[in-house]
């Protein structure tokens, strides 16, 4: 009797706990882990997500500053500023003439001319004069001649002078007149010793 009875409790206690986990295996966990969200700099590269690219805005382009160009004279000097898409070019000077060539970009031009003395012949020829923006006067003169308008702006300063001169068809001036508008609006004129020029076109 005393041999039985703990061969009974032994059988008992293997039934009540089971076998033993095999060596290796993980036994299965009572409560999931909560799953947490991986934040995108923990997120892992093979993931196969293409990430998003934000496409910055392009910073805004800076308008071109207009070109000036200034014509000297002996002791004087007259600045312009050039309406948009126009160009500039030197004249072969003499010691008595100097002059800027302004050309639109379909041929339209306007010559601005330095004289060491000016003068003009006043037979057909309407004179206006002008008060320009910076409070002088100028002197507007025009004659039309073979179905072109031939016209001289004058800007007398001092001794010197300087002139605005085109000749064109009414039609064509008329077409480009705010050009000229702004082209006569932006004029400065000074002494040399006073305010150094701006450095000129190549001549």
């Amino acid at each position: 009797m005393k041999k039985i009875i703990p061969i009974l409790l032994a059988l008992l206690l293997l039934a009540g706990c089971g076998a033993a986990p095999a060596a290796g295996s993980v036994p299965p966990a009572e409560t999931a882990a909560p799953e947490t969200e991986a934040s995108p700099s923990e997120a892992p590269e093979a993931s196969g997500e293409v990430p998003k690219i934000t496409e910055s805005t392009p910073a805004p382009e800076t308008a071109e500053e207009a070109e000036t160009v200034t014509l000297d004279g002996v002791s004087e000097y007259l600045r312009l500023t050039l309406p948009d898409g126009w160009s500039c070019e030197a004249e072969k000077e003499s010691e008595s003439r100097r002059a800027l060539l302004l050309t639109a970009e379909d041929g339209f031009m306007v010559e601005a001319i330095w004289w060491e003395s000016f003068g003009m012949c006043g037979t057909g020829v309407e004179f206006t004069e002008l008060e320009l923006p910076d409070g002088q006067t100028a002197t507007l003169a025009t004659e039309t001649s073979g179905g072109r308008v031939w016209w001289t702006l004058i800007l007398p300063h001092t001794a010197e002078c300087f002139t605005l001169q085109l000749g064109a068809p009414q039609e064509v001036i008329d077409a480009h007149q705010a050009e000229l508008d702004a082209l006569i609006g932006s004029i400065e004129r000074g002494v040399l010793a006073e305010i150094p020029p701006q450095p000129l076109v190549d001549k």
